[in-house]
């Protein structure tokens, strides 16, 4: 750092008299002095922030009053410099500046003929990976390679340094006895490994965009186990984790740009009331599509220009009591994990807590990066090598998920593809740190893969429980069995009236008057709490896809001649729409 010069040097054409600033002005008439100020500023530091999307300049200003008093540091943007609306509210009324403009732009310029000898310092509002001077880091508070700086509930992500081998070996036991069922542990971890690599995978065009829902009742400590598991990337407990449900949407989205390539959790999905619960579920649909689309808000500045866009650049574990209502797409954007009463060992639990205070975590993630980058990414040609390979592997894991014919959403093949670079990569780093053999890395991995199937598939069926079509089927039948729907069967003496019936039915086809139903079923779904986005004709689509629905030649209803009249009546296949509404299954008789 240099040496500043003293406060009170005068610079022509400024004087300092008692703490006073004035400047001397020539003209034909001669010189005049003229008194612009009763404090004397100079600039400590210019301080370049850099958020990970734009870079701004700041200054650190200091000085000395005309009472003799110091002037306490404060931060000014160097675009607000000159129209001191920011004098009030950091130092206060008893600063003074003389009337007039030319007085502000007198004090403006004596400011910065003040910054030769000024600090300069480069601060980071980011995480994760960042390339300096052609060299990658990996930014976090507290390690002590780059001034990096997270505010509110953020303050708590922090690195430490100064790892050893035992840190390694205590963070091999999460693994090996862990304090939840496996099923539950082990795709955590290998979320929190997979998630430095998100710079990487971002390049390779296979970046993670799902999040991980770890839904339990109360005091099956989800809570606790996402503060665990958030303890490789700072010091975190059950009480301060970095966002909630309580937060806004955009709070969320905003904090998400800022936790790149690090591991967060969004806390405590339990609306209170059917109120609470739309506005619960709109945060988390806004949340799903954000981490599984990897797009920010698109915005503009007053003068018309765009803003930076600002995705997500992290990954993040959500917990909650139960799952959101967010459709289909919404439930393909993360993968469930459920606590279960019992599933936790309190005693190990405990031990691993105090690991986790004592920083072992912490250090773990700090080898774990620093071996990416000795290993993987330092230089190009190791970084593009890298890039290729994930894109590799990501490509195999993918298809051999396939290859065993789970019926799934799109979607699901690349999480579980994701994961298994996570923890292959977490087994990798310990193997080559002589924490486990070659062959228990193999053991593990293909184990790993076999968890991930039975979870995926029952996520699989998850997904298709959630598809639109199945949600219109289901409501039809509980419309039926309550009678505000009555089909009417086709032969049977009568006259059909819409007003009276909704259809009528066959050995092999419901066949609905939709115009007379669909409202029903939002009206059933509204009084309900349940979102139903879904018009009309997108319905009428995702039944004929999914093979439930059989349209006519020319459009998707058919005209059918009902007594004296003809209707348009969608035609749906009894025997799909039994099974989805599980009809005859576990038929108990109670009387």
């Amino acid at each position: 750092m240099s040496k500043e010069k003293n406060s009170n040097q005068d610079s022509y054409p400024y004087e300092i008299r008692d703490n006073y600033l004035f400047v001397t002005t020539v003209s034909k008439r001669g010189s005049i002095t003229t008194k612009v100020c009763n404090f004397v500023p100079r600039i400590v530091s210019e301080k370049t922030v850099d958020d990970g999307a734009v870079t701004e300049k700041t200054l650190v200003l200091s000085g000395i009053h005309a009472d003799g008093s110091t002037l306490p540091p404060v931060e000014v943007n160097g675009a607000d410099l000159s129209n001191f609306n920011w004098l009030l509210d950091k130092w206060g009324a008893k600063c003074i500046i003389e009337v007039g403009q030319r007085c502000k732009d007198q004090l403006r310029y004596y400011i910065q003929t003040t910054s030769e000898n000024a600090e300069q310092l480069t601060e980071y509002h980011v995480t994760g990976w960042k390339k300096i001077d052609g060299e990658w880091h990996f930014l976090l508070p507290g390690d002590g390679s780059l001034h990096v700086t997270l505010k509110g509930k953020l303050r708590y992500y922090c690195g430490e340094r100064n790892w050893s081998k035992t840190d390694l070996h205590t963070t091999k036991l999460l693994y090996t006895m862990p304090p939840a069922r496996k099923e539950i542990i082990h795709p955590l971890l290998a979320f929190a490994f997979l998630t430095p690599l998100n710079e990487f995978l971002r390049q390779a065009g296979c970046m993670p965009k799902f999040t991980l829902f770890l839904t339990g009742r109360t005091g099956t400590r989800k809570s606790t186990i996402a503060a665990l598991i958030l303890s490789f990337f700072g010091a975190f407990t059950s009480t301060d984790l970095p966002m909630s449900f309580q937060d806004t949407a955009n709070s969320i989205t905003a904090n998400a740009f800022t936790l790149k390539d690090v591991l967060t959790c969004i806390d405590d999905f339990y609306p209170s009331d059917n109120a609470e619960m739309k506005k619960l579920n709109t945060t988390a649909q806004k949340i799903m599509r954000a981490y599984g689309d990897r797009t920010g808000r698109g915005r503009m500045r007053a003068d018309c220009t765009l803003m930076e866009n600002r995705p997500p650049q992290g990954n993040a574990i959500i917990t909650g009591e139960l799952r959101p209502d967010v459709g289909e797409s919404g439930i393909a954007r993360y993968f469930p994990l459920e606590l279960k009463d019992g599933d936790v060992n309190l005693a190990y639990l405990t031990e691993y807590q105090e690991e986790a205070a004592q920083g072992v975590y912490r250090r773990t993630m700090f080898a774990y990066t620093e071996w990416l980058k000795r290993r993987f990414i330092c230089d190009d040609d190791h970084e593009e090598k890298f890039v290729k390979r994930l894109r590799e592997l990501y490509d195999s894991y993918r298809s051999d998920f396939l290859s065993h014919g789970v019926k799934c959403h799109g979607r699901l093949p690349e999480i579980v593809a994701c994961l298994m670079i996570g923890m292959r990569f977490f087994l990798y780093f310990l193997k080559e740190n002589g924490v486990i053999f070659q062959d228990e890395k193999d053991e593990e991995i293909k184990n790993f893969s076999e968890l991930l199937l039975r979870v995926a598939a029952r996520q699989a069926v998850d997904i298709e429980y959630e598809k639109p079509a199945n949600i219109f089927v289901r409501k039809l039948y509980a419309l039926m069995e309550s009678g505000d729907v009555v089909l009417k069967r086709k032969g049977s003496h009568g006259d059909y009236t819409p007003s009276f019936f909704s259809g009528i039915v066959n050995s092999d086809y419901l066949m609905i008057h939709l115009d007379s139903v669909f409202p029903l079923i939002k009206k059933l779904c509204s009084d309900s709490g349940e979102a139903f986005p879904y018009t009309k004709n997108s319905i009428m689509k995702a039944l004929v896809e999914e093979g439930i629905a059989e349209p006519g030649r020319q459009s998707t209803t058919r005209v059918t001649k009902i007594q004296n009249f003809s209707m348009r009546l969608l035609y749906l296949r009894k025997d799909k729409t039994d099974a989805i509404a599980e009809v005859n299954d576990d038929v108990e008789e109670v009387a």
